[in-house]
């Protein structure tokens, strides 16, 4: 009996390590309080100078370089990567489900010139627990949030209703606090955000011809100099480059709300596995600190629990990995035309964006006349 206790504490021990269990359980004094129940506020009366666009860039994923960490911290990274993008679209629906807002874009990378520009990094994911640090940044430079999130699940949030999220309570305090500090602004303040992040876009296309319209302060804070005129040519076609842009993004977001789509019924079922694992660890732990004196140990059934679980888990992750990985190799192609001449990108969607945007400055600059930059 003594060698059959010690081999289950071995291969107890064991998946606890490829788990990541001694690391992946975060101090609760180290996670910022639960949001809790969020009712998410709506603004359909919004004028239409408050309704400023959004830009909203995929998340860091937050994987440490060191790979041999991922083991320990829970991470597996090509879910990882999927879970940065799975998470911009939610946040993005929560966004326009507010009625508060313009356009609201996932893009593949931040864009400065963006209105509102809002990024996100993974602190912790996993069925339990969701910790995002978000920030939030309009054109002028004007920081409006730079705050840590945190949201646990109940057991009735699984399994996941169809279109339904563990954590949306997360995106509504999200939502919520943007749509706060917006009312706190004067209408004359946002059309400075919607000047200054047209400006500094045609800035970004040409520097010579648009670098004397705006000022930047010490703290990094822009304003405006000066307007171009009503009717500016050159600004036309700013607008033109601008909206070919667009075109692209809007034809990213169809790919994204694929991925949510293809992702989300295995995905659900490894958080609501992740969750099981999560709430048994605790369990666990309480045991180890609250044992007799004796030092008894975990009893067979407790251990092929774990097991169970761990086996179930391994299987779900297999198939996210699978999932994952093929979207982030094999991201459709992307086929758009501007100037009557038709351009085909391939490669993954930060690399066809960067792409797209460089034919866009090239194509500014044939047409203007102006110096490539």
């Amino acid at each position: 009996m003594h060698n059959r206790n010690s081999g289950l504490i071995r291969i107890y021990i064991l998946i606890s390590l490829a788990l990541g269990w001694p690391a992946t359980a975060v101090a609760e004094n180290s996670l910022p309080q639960s949001v809790g129940t969020v009712r998410l506020q709506q603004d359909t009366s919004a004028a239409e100078i408050e309704m400023l666009d959004i830009g909203l860039a995929i998340f860091d994923a937050g994987i440490p370089a060191d790979k041999s960490t991922h083991s320990k911290l829970g991470i597996f990274p090509e879910i990882r990567k999927s879970e940065a993008q799975f998470m911009a679209v939610i946040l993005r629906q929560t966004l326009i489900d507010s009625a508060a807002w313009g356009v609201v874009r996932v893009l593949p990378r931040a864009d400065d010139s963006a209105e509102l520009l809002i990024s996100g990094k993974i602190i912790h994911s996993d069925g339990l627990s969701l910790v995002l640090q978000i920030s939030a940044r309009d054109a002028t430079g004007r920081q409006w949030l730079d705050r840590r999130y945190s949201d646990e699940t109940w057991e009735s949030d699984y399994p996941v209703a169809p279109g339904a999220d563990p954590f949306i309570d997360l995106y509504r305090q999200v939502a919520n606090d943007l749509l706060a500090f917006r009312r706190q602004l004067s209408a004359d303040e946002l059309r400075q955000v919607r000047q200054v992040a047209q400006l500094r876009y045609a800035g970004s296309l040409s520097p010579e011809a648009f670098g004397g319209y705006l000022q930047r302060s010490q703290e990094g804070r822009y304003s405006v100099l000066r307007l171009p005129a009503e009717r500016d040519p050159m600004m036309q076609r700013v607008n033109t480059i601008r909206n070919q842009e667009f075109l692209f993004i809007d034809t990213v977001d169809e790919q994204y709300a694929s991925l949510y789509e293809q992702m989300s019924p295995t995905y659900n079922l490894w958080r609501q596995y992740g969750r099981e694992q999560a709430i048994y660890r605790k369990e666990y732990q309480q045991r180890v600190a609250n044992r007799d004196s004796r030092g008894r140990k975990g009893s067979f059934v407790a251990m092929q629990q774990t097991y169970d679980a761990y086996k179930w888990s391994k299987i779900h992750e297999q198939d996210l990995d699978e999932l994952a990985l093929g979207f982030n190799n094999e991201v459709t192609p992307t086929t758009l035309e501007v100037s009557g001449k038709v351009f085909r990108l391939n490669g993954t969607l930060d690399t066809q964006y960067s792409e797209w945007r460089t034919i866009l400055r090239q194509i500014f600059t044939l047409e203007t006349g102006l110096p490539p930059q």
